[in-house]
């Protein structure tokens, strides 16, 4: 008598060797042509030395103004559940 992992290895696992009871059909493989190269960058970008073109501070000066509008809205939304009129900080 075969043990129960033999029996499960026969039913789960394809037989192996040469006597296979169905042959593996050949992989067929396609060959894609490789997209022409391009350049890095668009043409209308400075190279401008490594340097970026925007200086970090006034990015963040636009980042922090973003930051006040969006509580402002923020603000406006939640008291006008509660019927208040909110008109933000006068700039």
């Amino acid at each position: 008598m075969r043990s129960l992992l033999a029996v499960l290895c026969a039913l789960f696992l394809p037989a192996r060797g040469k006597h296979r009871a169905t042959p593996t059909p050949a992989v067929r493989r396609f060959h894609r042509s490789l997209p022409t190269p391009r350049a890095p960058r668009p043409a209308d970008v400075i190279e401008a030395d490594r340097l970026p073109l925007v200086r970090p501070y006034l990015d963040g000066f636009e980042w922090q103004q973003e930051g006040e509008r969006q509580r402002d809205r923020r603000a406006a939304a939640a008291l006008s559940t509660t019927g208040v009129d909110f008109l933000g900080v006068p700039a």
